[in-house]
């Protein structure tokens, strides 16, 4: 009978990594005799840098083009970089010849004054030598910073200073929409691309260095008001040995003359397109699409800017006929609240009808004699007016309108048309706020500060269009100080109105400018009442 032999499992493991690393004796270098671990070559290391240099073939000197018009260093193409950094260290690894036949560890900038024209880099690298050894050795590289122009500032000095131009028009009798997109395009930053900007009395023309760059912002212009577009060019030059021609592109954008709280008429084909609506509509917003609400039913439409090209239509009345109005008593229509909730369960703003006791406020004498002329209107905005607010409107009964059906107007019965809550404004105060602007070059024109004011208003009353915008605390603009905090509360109380106007919040501002920073000057975050668009 076989027997099997029992083994120990348990078999002795070493204690540690020491004790299965092999054990060698010191050795003598080869060159010097000192004594040394040993290695693949038998030298030392001071006797393997003497015998070896693996920076030889690695150039110790460079030469890095810099514009100082536009501050931009030629990589290339040219680009826009700030002082040791990242960007800038790779355009002179890139300017090291010899620096692909060994690997590279770090590299890291020397301080040198901003006035020597001079960089310093220093560099780590790492070769293998003699016999598979591997050795590390450092380095600096001179760089000399030239001065050359960029052919974008080039261009600025010929007559040809940009290739394609995007012509921003709209046919209207203010630059509201203007203002309104200049915010837009300083948020997105659509005007990073842009050479030159040029004021025009009816409105701005954006040059581009290429033809790309025009196309790029003339769809972002396309994507925020409705617009049409008409391209065209223009021949500079011919070479007629290879047959290529030079243009220069141009794009003309027509903005709808349509505005907010202006008052429209739909043609007939238009109308039963949007259901049958009223033809008489008041605009409550314009960005790519039209907001229309009917003043008699409180339903809300959005027109979109294809199908307003389509059939276009002009203003009725715009703001320059607006009249203000004092409210006297709102009548709450049960029927027609509930029938303007109904249009409006897709997320709209909704609409509450009311029945409105008005006077105008220019007639506010005539109410002390006892003999005012009350006017009894319907209207959208029942759940913004109280007795005692001041509002503005459109008066038909003292406004030629033209262009329209006058019957088709008999049978709206509409006598005034309000559009908005007014605020009362006692005084012009600083406002602690401010916004970006646009450098541009003036052309003429007619200075448009009222139009900027109403700007700044609407700003104000209407959080929405605040949403859009970005707004920056003026850095001129002061908190009142402990010892100012009872006089200005003392002159608030004296001012105080239930129909006081609006302002923005602290809260509300960006951090573009810091609330602590109150004298420093920022570029292009200038408000100049007499340089407008």
């Amino acid at each position: 009978m076989s027997r099997k032999r029992s083994f120990n499992s348990s078999v002795a493991q070493p204690t540690s990594t020491k004790d299965q690393m092999p054990r060698y004796a010191n050795v003598l270098c080869c060159v010097c005799g000192a004594s040394m671990a040993p290695n693949q070559s038998n030298m030392c290391v001071n006797c393997m840098k003497g015998e070896v240099d693996i920076t030889e073939g690695i150039s110790k000197q460079a030469v890095v083009n810099y514009c100082r018009e536009c501050n931009r260093y030629q990589r290339p193409p040219w680009v826009p970089c700030e002082p040791e950094s990242r960007e800038l260290l790779g355009i002179c690894l890139k300017k090291i010849k010899g620096l692909n036949k060994v690997k590279l560890v770090d590299a890291n900038f020397i301080w040198q004054a901003p006035t020597s024209k001079r960089m310093k880099v220093k560099l780590t690298v790492q070769k293998e030598v003699m016999n598979g050894a591997i050795m590390q050795q450092s380095m600096i590289v001179d760089f000399i910073v030239a001065w050359q122009q960029c052919d974008d500032c080039k261009r600025t000095y010929t007559p040809h200073t940009w290739n394609a131009s995007v012509q921003v028009r709209q046919k209207t009798d203010h630059k509201r929409t203007f203002y309104y997109l200049e915010q837009l395009i300083l948020k997105h930053d659509a005007h990073e691309k842009v050479v030159g900007i040029k004021r025009t009395p009816d409105g701005l023309d954006f040059h581009f260095g290429h033809r790309s760059h025009a196309q790029k912002f003339s769809e972002f212009v396309l994507s925020q008001v409705p617009s049409r577009v008409k391209q065209s060019k223009h021949l500079i030059s011919h070479d007629s040995h290879n047959t290529t021609y030079n243009y220069k592109y141009t794009t003309l954008i027509d903005m709808c003359p349509v505005c907010k709280d202006d008052v429209v008429f739909l043609p007939k084909a238009l109308k039963n397109k949007l259901g049958g609506v009223n033809p008489i509509q008041v605009v409550t917003k314009v960005s790519s699409q039209i907001r229309l609400v009917d003043p008699l039913t409180g339903r809300v439409s959005d027109l979109a800017g294809i199908e307003y090209w389509k059939n276009p239509f002009e203003p009725l009345l715009t703001r320059r006929h607006l009249v203000e109005f004092t409210v006297l008593n709102v009548e709450e229509d049960t029927s027609r609240a509930r029938a303007a909730t109904t249009f409006n369960r897709r997320g709209q703003k909704a609409y509450t009808m009311v029945d409105l006791e008005l006077m105008r406020t220019e007639n506010s004498g005539e109410a002390a004699a006892g003999d005012p002329e009350i006017i009894t209107v319907r209207s959208h905005l029942g759940g913004v007016l109280q007795p005692g607010d001041l509002c503005a409107g459109y008066d038909l009964r003292t406004v030629n309108v033209s262009g329209i059906d006058e019957e088709m107007l008999e049978k709206t019965n509409l006598d005034v048309i309000i559009v908005k809550k007014t605020y009362t404004r006692h005084r012009q105060r600083k406002r602690p706020w401010m916004l970006r602007r646009l450098e541009r070059e003036d052309a003429g024109g007619e200075s448009n500060d009222g139009d900027y004011e109403q700007f700044m208003r609407d700003i104000e009353e209407d959080k929405d269009l605040r949403q859009e915008i970005n707004l920056f605390r003026d850095p001129t603009w002061k908190e009142p100080t402990a010892e100012q905090m009872p006089a200005a509360a003392a002159e608030e109380e004296e001012e105080a109105d239930e129909n006081e106007a609006p302002e923005v919040d602290l809260a509300e501002l960006l951090d573009g400018l810091t609330l602590n920073d109150t004298g420093a000057t920022v570029a292009n975050v200038q408000q100049e009442d007499d340089d407008e668009l």
